[in-house]
């Protein structure tokens, strides 16, 4: 395993030589599945370990919606997103329902479809219309969610458990399929972050920074999109 680790490690190293100097990603075959490099090179996470050694289960999903919220179609129709939106909503002292409560008197501003919290995945907006939580041209392609911030280990486990079981749901439900979005800004699982850098619309960076201080925080190791893409694909086989 070791000297995977280690192969992984350099593999990762000349696909970025590769993709600034002609754009290319290299990528690896591991019985007979496609693996970009990015993900060979993260496969080890420990948030992801603890929750596999722990039993962590996901929620299911609860119908809330809300009828105040307006009702566009995303850009090649009713029922047609292209992938999936993960956000943090960068408030330490909130809950859920907080986060629920200010969203429905603030929607003309920003809203997104679903919240998830360590116990909870609360759909507010019909998925089958868009949102307003990237701005443009995003908001007109993707189902959105926010996580709300988390303070304990197992908590924190249990809400990324949620939000990569909501993301395989919803590329399930739209007949997508997983493709991480996050390194080269095309596929069907974006953060917020990724959006922004790819596509414009805003200069927001999340859930980066909170995946980051959370899994350094509790598990002395950072924790990455890529890590959290790899818990996603877990979910998605198990549908």
């Amino acid at each position: 395993m070791a000297n995977l680790t280690h192969i992984f490690g350099w593999i990762e190293k000349l696909s970025r030589i590769f993709q600034r100097k002609w754009k290319i990603r290299l990528s690896l075959f591991i019985g007979g599945t496609y693996v970009p490099a990015s993900i060979s090179s993260q496969a080890s996470s420990k948030v992801n370990n603890y929750i596999a050694n722990h039993n962590i289960s996901h929620n299911q999903v609860s119908s809330k919606i809300w009828g105040g919220f307006p009702h566009y179609k995303y850009r090649h129709g009713k029922n047609k997103p292209e992938g999936v939106v993960i956000h943090e909503t960068g408030n330490a002292n909130s809950t859920i329902f907080d986060e629920i409560a200010y969203m429905k008197k603030n929607y003309r501003n920003a809203f997104v479809h679903t919240f998830i919290d360590d116990d909870h995945i609360i759909n507010i907006a019909s998925t089958k219309y868009l949102c307003w939580g990237v701005g443009y041209p995003g908001n007109a392609r993707f189902v959105q969610f926010e996580q709300v911030e988390i303070h304990s280990k197992r908590s924190f486990s249990g809400e990324v458990e949620n939000a990569a079981y909501y993301t395989a749901h919803i590329l399930k439900t739209y007949h997508l399929k997983p493709n991480d979005a996050c390194y080269d800004g095309k596929g069907t699982v974006w953060s917020h972050g990724a959006v922004a850098h790819y596509l414009g619309g805003s200069d927001h960076t999340n859930p980066v920074g909170y995946y980051k201080n959370r899994g350094k925080k509790y598990f002395h190791q950072a924790y990455t999109m890529a890590q959290f893409y790899k818990l996603v694909l877990t979910n998605y086989h198990n549908l």
